[in-house]
């Protein structure tokens, strides 16, 4: 099966970075398009100064990543995103819209108390998505 729309989604984990950088492997092998995605979670009812303190870091560190993927990148069908929401939703539905062939990322990303008990990003996302899902480990997570 060759996977021409891959959608990777990036916390900016150790395990996301790892995600990203075998979506663009495979979007290579497969001559595809990747679209590099992050949902900001958090969303405090705080001043707006705050709230577009988090927009920014997402945004920086967005750019920050893309930026040293520079020349992996080169030649690929590339775009990215950031946006907010509940992350398994925005993956699914973002994944959906834009008819992704497969979902790429990382099975372990920022944990909160909440994710251990509703399960996690990843396996949300496999449930519910309707392309395939990729889920990359780091070799010391086993």
């Amino acid at each position: 099966m060759a996977f021409k729309r891959i959608l990777c989604a990036v916390d900016f984990s150790p395990g996301s970075l790892e995600a990203f950088r075998v979506a663009v492997e495979m979007a290579r092998l497969h001559s595809g398009a990747l679209h590099l995605f992050h949902a900001i979670e958090a969303q405090p009812a705080g001043p707006g100064e705050v709230v577009i303190e988090i927009v920014q870091k997402a945004n920086a560190a967005m750019e920050g990543l893309v930026a040293s993927a520079r020349s992996s990148l080169k030649g690929l069908a590339f775009t990215s995103e950031v946006t907010s929401g509940k992350a398994f939703v925005e993956i699914v539905n973002r994944a959906r819209e834009w008819n992704a062939d497969l979902i790429v990322l990382g099975s372990k990303g920022t944990t909160s108390l909440e994710e251990i008990v509703v399960g996690g990003t990843a396996e949300a996302v496999m449930k519910q998505a309707s392309c395939s899902v990729l889920v990359v480990r780091l070799d010391h997570e086993h």
